[in-house]
């Protein structure tokens, strides 16, 4: 599948998604100068792993973990370096105000600045991503989200619960919203990190759905950001 070269150049680890026979098959190919410099790049010693506590956790860690999970034709565009895995953050902010229910992504969704830069809840083609982590928090000091600062979710909020959907299933089941009060904590504000990070396909709808008890202020808006690495063009 991969070539020899491909495998030492690659800033991916690309024998984790190979079968023997295919890294035997690539062996077999190889001219006797990548063979050599294979035999080079195993026999020298691994780095110790350095200890980085970005605000969204070890993404690319995570995701190099996972290339065996993602599209053939994706993982050929990133031996072959067409694409590229980058750290994303895709948001959207929605006005909540009278209200006890909010579908933060919803199909009508167009990409506005400051607003929401995805849309159609949808990842375009192409682009799939790894969701590391969730942002959620709130504004009720302005009448438009755009002008308003945005801090931990209220109280009555953290009361209610989340579900998020994608690839046609239920990815975070029925979870309490206080996992995003960071009051007191080192931690990004807002931020919540998935023990267990979810790859999100192109093209497949998804859902941010958040409930609780009684009718928000007015003005009240929800921002909620989709932290992770997404494989894009170079």
């Amino acid at each position: 599948m991969f070539t020899l070269g491909q495998i030492i150049n690659s800033e991916f680890e690309l024998m984790g998604v190979m079968t023997d026979e295919e890294l035997l098959g690539a062996l077999d190919k190889a001219p006797q100068a990548e063979r050599k410099a294979f035999l080079k790049r195993l026999k020298q010693p691994k780095a110790a792993p350095q200890v980085v506590a970005p605000a969204g956790g070890n993404s690319r860690g995570e995701f190099e973990k996972r290339l065996h999970l993602l599209p053939k034709e994706i993982q050929a565009g990133l031996a072959s370096k067409t694409l590229q895995a980058v750290d994303v953050a895709y948001y959207v902010t929605k006005n909540v105000s009278n209200n006890k229910v909010v579908k933060m992504l919803k199909d009508d969704d167009n990409k506005v600045v400051g607003i929401s830069n995805i849309s159609s809840a949808k990842l375009e083609k192409g682009n799939v991503m790894l969701l590391s982590g969730i942002i959620l928090l709130g504004a009720n000091n302005s009448a438009t989200a755009e002008g308003g600062a945005f801090y931990v979710l209220p109280e009555y909020i953290r009361n209610g619960e989340f579900e998020f959907k994608a690839n046609g299933t239920t990815l975070i089941p029925s979870t309490s919203c206080e996992v995003f009060n960071t009051d007191g904590t080192e931690r990004q504000m807002g931020y919540y990190k998935l023990d267990n990070a979810k790859i999100i396909y192109d093209q497949q709808a998804m859902e941010l759905n958040l409930e609780w008890g009684q009718n928000a202020v007015d003005p009240q808006f929800i921002k909620a950001i989709l932290v992770g690495t997404a494989v894009t063009k170079y």
